[in-house]
């Protein structure tokens, strides 16, 4: 029998791919696109896009095909995904498969219309939508049939989404636009503000990674930074300190936090109590920095966990459940 099941995270920093065929993740890269401005000819996606991020030609465009976790253009989300399964040799298990999008939770009809076009051009006999969360919660060991109250914070590239969940139903999600770039764009403006440099998103990232922390107690760490002086113009370079880092991420963080105490506080007093006890669990890159798990437990006073497949998480979650996604006419859009 003929397995072409696809299971595809279309996110707005990466892009994960999974086959039944081939029983693992098959593509794993930036969602981004290198194409000719005048002919919408791909150039390059993935990694290779992102190498010239900072330093595309003239007649080249960089874009983005999702934005906030959603289908932001139909034409670079179809030229993005045919490329990724020419360059991972499934275009042939793409066309006339049961196609699995992991989305983010409550769609707008316009949202999920997107994602039905794409499927289409794509050659998919079926598509199922599946939230991220609920894809998450499955790959973090959370069990939908459990009546057990469990709160599962997910903070990806441009979104942070936060969702209390009881027997496999969300019972209350909340989204907002402080995640990864948000600390990115962050450590940008405090650069410009306070040394006067001007860094790419690229730079930012690095320092972000490099010496970022949320431990006040941390090592206090130098790090070279180059860029371009806001007063001269010219090249310059200035060292920065993890504890200037550590004020601009906490802010961030902050914010996440009180997200996190809204949806346990409209949550049913009978899953926020157990929340108590099974505590939150954190998944998405940024819960990859430094210190966030001692910083959520000092904040909130509650057990955190942090998921095993941080970056791959609702991807490794299809892949646990797809069955139960494809059997669930829930999911089911065509």
């Amino acid at each position: 029998m003929k397995k072409n099941i696809v299971g595809i995270d279309l996110g707005t920093s990466n892009t994960q791919i999974w086959t039944e065929e081939a029983s693992n993740i098959v593509f794993n890269e930036p969602t981004l696109v290198a194409w000719d401005k005048k002919t919408h000819n791909v150039i390059e996606i993935g990694y290779l896009a992102h190498r010239l991020v900072g330093k595309v030609p003239q007649d080249t465009e960089l874009f983005y095909p999702v934005k906030n976790g959603v289908i932001a253009n139909i034409e670079a989300t179809v030229a993005f995904l045919k490329r990724a399964g020419e360059n991972a040799r499934i275009s042939k298990i793409i066309k006339g498969s049961k196609l699995i999008f992991t989305t983010p939770y409550e769609l707008t009809e316009v949202e999920r219309q997107a994602y039905v076009v794409v499927a289409k051009y794509l050659g998919a006999k079926s598509l199922y939508l599946v939230d991220s969360l609920t894809a998450s919660a499955v790959s973090c060991g959370i069990d939908l049939a459990s009546t057990r109250g469990n709160l599962i914070v997910d903070i990806g590239g441009s979104n942070t989404n936060v969702a209390s969940i009881a027997l496999g139903r969300i019972i209350v999600a909340k989204n907002i636009k402080f995640a990864g770039e948000s600390i990115d764009n962050a450590i940008s403006r405090y650069i410009r503000t306070k040394h006067h440099l001007l860094v790419g998103e690229k730079t930012a990232e690095y320092i972000k990674m490099k010496i970022g922390t949320l431990l006040k107690d941390a090592d206090n760490n130098l790090l070279e930074v180059n860029g371009k002086d806001l007063l001269t113009g010219l090249p310059h370079s200035i060292i920065i300190s993890t504890s200037e880092i550590t004020d601009v991420i906490i802010k961030i963080f902050d914010e996440i936090a009180n997200v996190i105490i809204d949806t346990l506080e409209l949550s049913p007093a009978e899953v926020s109590s157990d929340v108590i006890h099974t505590g939150i669990t954190l998944t998405g890159g940024g819960c990859l920095l430094n210190g966030a798990r001692e910083y959520f437990e000092k904040k909130l006073s509650i057990p955190v966990h942090i998921s095993p497949f941080p970056l791959e998480s609702a991807i490794q979650g299809v892949q646990m459940a797809y069955q139960n996604f494809i059997n669930n006419p829930n999911y089911s859009i065509y």
